[in-house]
């Protein structure tokens, strides 16, 4: 448990020593464009590990993102507990099935928030919100930092990892402190998927809630 928490702590921090020699780039958005530009599907496995710098618990989570451009996606964690979120860009499900239970939204009504905007390449909607900078390019690595241009935003830093044109790490950190950290193994640029494959159907006996009422729908 101490080496996951030590581990855990090591993760959330690579990034900023990373960044310590950094020949700082300002108004970096096009060469982030040009990045996200690569693909209109995506597929990759995650590891998640989330809190902040004095925190004595680490949360850690581990499975698999699939997503294709705009707003589709499945995100299936696997470990520690299974759940899986499922969005075909209009509706999005949360799933777990250790609960038998679903929930149903609409997208516009969920938190998707910056890592969506990112994932689905809507530059000009992260620069209106955020100044977009490149700390260093060296090699196959090239490190961009997002930094709010007002105090209103919901994460106060976020960091993006490339390495050889493919998203290794994204790392936000909020206004209370508290750090996410999802790396990204396995990645895969335009894999196909079937029309249907961003639509969820709850499994027989699955309790479903309806725009977060809590009234279980049948």
């Amino acid at each position: 448990m101490m080496f996951k928490k030590i581990a855990a702590v090591a993760l959330l921090g690579c990034s900023l020593s990373f960044s310590a020699l950094a020949d700082i780039q300002e108004n970096a958005g096009p060469q982030l464009d040009s990045l996200l530009a690569k693909f209109d599907s995506f597929s990759a496995d995650f590891d998640q590990v989330s809190g902040s710098e004095d925190s004595r618990r680490m949360d850690n989570s581990r499975g698999t993102l699939l997503l294709a451009k705009p707003n589709k996606f499945r995100w299936i964690a696997t470990e520690p507990f299974a759940q899986t979120l499922v969005s075909d860009g209009d509706t999005l499900w949360i799933y777990d099935p250790d609960l038998e239970q679903a929930t149903r939204r609409k997208v516009a009504d969920s938190d998707s928030g910056v890592p969506a905007l990112i994932l689905n390449g809507q530059i000009d909607q992260l620069q209106s919100q955020y100044r977009i900078r490149l700390l260093q390019e060296k090699g196959s690595n090239q490190l961009f930092e997002l930094l709010p241009i007002n105090d209103a935003e919901v994460f106060t830093r976020i960091r993006l990892l490339f390495t050889d044109g493919l998203i290794k790490e994204l790392q936000m950190e909020d206004s209370l402190g508290q750090k996410t950290s999802i790396m990204f193994n396995n990645q895969k640029l335009n894999p196909d998927y079937s029309e249907d494959f961003f639509t969820f159907v709850p499994p027989e006996g699955t309790d479903v809630i309806i725009e977060n009422t809590a009234e279980p729908v049948n």
